[in-house]
């Protein structure tokens, strides 16, 4: 039900002869056994009530071998990457949905109700806590010494880093009603950050003092347009669409449309030796080069696919539905799968890399760590 309330309502030789034969022996192709083997796992679920189910978004986060992770009881907590060990716990009696990000010695989150709070990487320690306003649902960014937030209001706002002061807000009025009510990340860009909206539009705003440098309209739909998945740069151009399509090729100077593929995003795309593979809210994976030109495409699931990284030799997709999947690097054809055990679970952040491990958090609050 969750699947279809976020991503389906968005739109859907041999021949025979007598002859004398040498036996040939062909090697069986490698395989390897237990790709998704579970090193431990946490189970992160709130306290709640029948129908009223809490559905986890967020992402872990990892910094050499140091797992963060922040779950819906108000709790942040840093984990021992190999043995699932907590090293340090904080309750911030507000739940947390967003995925942590560091600067230096602090890590950075923010809480469902507007509070952006970071901590000493080591210890946990309260560096500062700032109220906000508005959720925040996205992972902080910094550039040039501030934290930039895109808050859950579609307000961006930037910070310093180091004492919390605010600098500036740009607040986006959305004429929509139907928003899939989430956010996107900012792609930085010289002295300006390229952030997408819940309007359709992608917008280039200075770094300085939050002034629009340039704005277009990527969406072409009349719902559910929203521009909330993270913009990437690929061979000079801003690459960025939505779950209503289309794919766009964006001058980064000017914001002009260079190139548009018939495509709907549903991730970040993933940039492997100058190329791209992305995939679509209707569970395809597209692989595309250099020039913009789909090269090839597979289905891989009938859900919605929500985020691909590469592990052990292999592509790591995680959906809307309750299969992760091992996939082929060359061919894009499935190897094997991991069931999460549920049909109310899904992945709806990204999985990531800690150290040889690979670590996810599905929407039943479970975090998973693999290796």
């Amino acid at each position: 039900m969750i699947k279809l309330t976020l991503w389906l309502s968005l739109i859907t030789l041999f021949s025979c002869a007598q002859v004398k034969t040498t036996s040939l022996q062909l090697d069986k192709p490698f395989i390897e056994k237990d790709f998704f083997k579970v090193a431990w796992v946490k189970n992160l679920d709130p306290i709640y009530n029948t129908g009223n189910l809490p559905i986890g978004t967020s992402s872990p986060y990892a910094f050499e071998d140091i797992l963060y992770m922040g779950n819906l009881k108000g709790y942040m907590q840093a984990y021992s990457v190999e043995t699932g060990e907590v090293l340090w716990s904080a309750n911030e009696k507000l739940p947390i949905q967003s995925q942590v990000n560091k600067l230096g010695d602090y890590v950075f989150y923010g809480t469902k109700t507007g509070r952006l709070i970071t901590r000493h990487y080591l210890t946990g320690k309260l560096n500062y806590s700032i109220d906000l306003g508005s959720p925040i649902e996205t992972q902080p960014s910094f550039l040039q010494g501030r934290v930039v937030l895109h808050l859950r209001n579609h307000t961006v706002i930037t910070l310093d880093a180091k004492t919390g002061k605010i600098f500036w807000r740009y607040k986006r009025s959305i004429p929509y009603v139907t928003t899939l009510q989430r956010v996107s990340q900012l792609l930085p860009y010289k002295n300006s950050m390229i952030i997408g909206f819940a309007d359709g539009y992608l917008v280039s705003l200075s770094l300085e003092e939050g002034v629009i440098n340039w704005e277009q309209k990527l969406s072409v739909g009349i719902k559910f347009v929203d521009v909330d998945v993270q913009p990437v740069m690929f061979n000079g151009m801003i690459v960025a669409g939505s779950a209503s399509g289309p794919l766009r090729f964006l001058s980064p100077e000017s914001g002009a449309i260079e190139k548009t593929i018939d495509f709907h995003q549903s991730h970040t795309p993933l940039i492997v030796d100058g190329e791209m593979i992305v995939g679509s809210v209707f569970g395809l994976i597209y692989h595309i080069d250099k020039f913009g030109k789909v090269i090839r495409k597979l289905k891989v699931s009938d859900d919605g696919i929500s985020s691909i990284s590469q592990w052990k030799g292999h592509f790591v997709v995680t959906t809307m539905g309750k299969f992760v999947y091992q996939i082929d690097m060359k061919t894009l054809n499935t190897v094997s799968s991991f069931d999460l055990g549920s049909d109310q679970s899904a992945v709806f952040g990204t999985s990531v890399k800690a150290d040889s491990f690979l670590a996810l958090y599905s929407s039943r609050n479970r975090l998973y760590i693999f290796k």
